[in-house]
């Protein structure tokens, strides 16, 4: 009865803004959710992660599946290579655009035991998120590396642009030089160091 009397004194400005909070613990919980299935190898918990036309791809075009059946095959090509892992959410930014969409830029790192080696990523995902059959759910996931490299070979890897070394040949990392305030920095910085 008081939770009713509370209820109907709420206005529409304070029930959108209890409704995005709603929103946003839910994706944190998505968010969660989808490393314990990648680490627990939770094949079947895959597909309720993500919308039925979502898209799983990645900064170095080494990743790009749609859908659900197609993303959940690609994972299953990814265990196939994979020892234990163990992947660790730092934080995260979600924005809530409106009712059932939502964006979040989430930085987080992997330890892997891949191809034989231990290897440590970190790792940034830019995401779209939707509500669809009332949950919400990944509409668009971008794997944007700042290094995916053997332990080994991980002092000093920050000193170099070449940082994804997981595959045959060093790759450039995607973040942070690929964002956009990075470049306008080192441009500008470039800029006062000739103007000097």
């Amino acid at each position: 009865m008081f939770l009713e009397r509370e209820l109907a004194t709420v206005n529409d400005e304070q029930l959108a803004r209890f409704e995005a909070i709603e929103a946003e613990l839910e994706i944190r919980n998505l968010i969660a959710r989808y490393c314990f299935a990648m680490d627990d190898r939770d094949v079947a918990a895959i597909p309720d992660l993500f919308t039925k036309n979502a898209r799983v791809w990645s900064g170095d075009g080494v990743k790009d599946s749609r859908g659900r059946d197609t993303i959940t095959t690609m994972f299953e090509g990814r265990f196939a290579v994979l020892g234990a892992t163990n992947h660790i959410i730092h934080q995260a930014v979600i924005v809530i655009d409106g009712a059932g969409r939502a964006r979040g830029t989430v930085s987080s790192h992997a330890e892997v035991y891949r191809n034989g080696r231990q290897q440590i990523a970190g790792v940034r995902y830019e995401d779209v998120y939707e509500k669809e059959d009332g949950a919400w759910r990944i509409a668009d996931r971008k794997m944007l590396y700042l290094y995916y490299t053997p332990v080994e070979l991980y002092p000093g890897i920050l000193g170099t642009r070449d940082r994804n070394l997981t595959y045959d040949r060093p790759i450039p990392a995607d973040v942070p030089e690929g964002t956009k305030t990075f470049i306008d920095f080192e441009e500008q910085r470039q800029r006062a160091a000739t103007a000097a």
